[in-house]
């Protein structure tokens, strides 16, 4: 967020016209820790701490959002997407490796 904000501020923006609205967070996996939750609410406390206004926000549940911005307006659109079956952590499978021959390390 601190790289962010400094990029805005690179490229000419004020910080005291910074403003913000957060989305996401939903707990999409049964039984896996609540870092949706936790994320929430450091987004929160970070845009407080900083001085940031909130001019809205659409934090938590248990589904998918779907999202459309016009950054030009800060205009945004939600929709809250209730038709992707939930899944359970044993349900979660790795991808297949369709990796090329590029190795990084």
């Amino acid at each position: 967020m601190e790289l962010l904000i400094n990029e805005i501020q690179k490229q000419g923006g004020q910080r005291s016209r910074l403003r913000a609205k957060a989305f996401g967070g939903a707990q999409m996996v049964s039984g896996l820790s609540k870092i949706g939750e936790q994320n929430s609410a450091f987004i929160l406390n970070f845009l407080e701490q900083e001085g940031i206004e909130c001019e809205g926000h659409s934090l938590g549940g248990e589904t998918a959002r779907q999202l459309m911005f016009w950054p030009a307006t800060g205009r945004v659109m939600q929709k809250i997407r209730g038709d992707a079956p939930a899944e359970t952590a044993s349900q979660i499978q790795a991808p297949a490796d369709t990796g090329n021959d590029l190795e990084l390390f």
